[in-house]
């Protein structure tokens, strides 16, 4: 019973590890940056139904606040996921290259999401940029109250699930059923 209860428990946090991840990946989130140029490059794709499959990525180089130097991709995510519907990438290119030209460099809230892998060439996507001031600090609103409705759905199916299960085992039905597949587990069950 012990080697069930572990594989029951590891499935678990597997599972919420999963989830954690996906919601880390698709949740917005913001950093007050320095923009320092933009960038476009042309991007193809060997697709196997199509010979060529080319498109222009745009990119923004930022600086944070730290000094570090950040590099985000500015993509269109249309009707597609994670749903931003986000169609004005040229005009967040258009302000970025406008706010890196000002002499005085001001400071900019960019909202993105996603991760930077390095190894696979992945940077996040910035989705809007807002000018702030230096000491600007977010507080995420939206990401709490979707955590918060997604942990109280969460609850509540889960308390359904247990009062159904409590119910179902209140009942005459489900015990001759419980009764039949120990008794048919006893008879398979090798002698000591």
């Amino acid at each position: 019973m012990k080697a069930l209860q572990i594989v029951k428990y590891s499935l678990l946090a597997t599972l919420l590890v999963a989830i954690g991840l996906f919601l880390h990946y698709n949740l917005p989130r913001t950093d007050v940056v320095q923009i320092i140029g933009t960038d476009v490059k042309r991007i193809d794709r060997q697709k196997p139904e199509e010979a060529v499959h080319t498109r222009d990525v745009r990119y923004l180089n930022v600086q944070t606040r730290d000094g570090k130097i950040r590099v985000f991709r500015n993509e269109d995510t249309g009707w597609g996921w994670p749903p931003y519907f986000k169609f004005g990438s040229a005009d967040v290119t258009a302000r970025a290259q406008t706010l890196a030209q000002d002499p005085e460099k001001p400071w900019v809230r960019i909202r993105y999401y996603g991760w930077r892998i390095t190894v696979f060439s992945v940077f996040p996507n910035a989705i809007s940029l807002k000018v702030v001031d230096k000491d600007y600090s977010h507080i995420p609103w939206f990401n709490i109250l979707f955590l918060a409705s997604l942990a109280a759905a969460a609850f509540f199916a889960w308390r359904t699930m247990r009062r159904l299960l409590d119910r179902l085992r209140g009942s005459e039905r489900y015990r001759k059923v419980s009764r039949s597949v120990g008794e048919l587990l006893e008879k398979r069950r090798p002698p000591p």
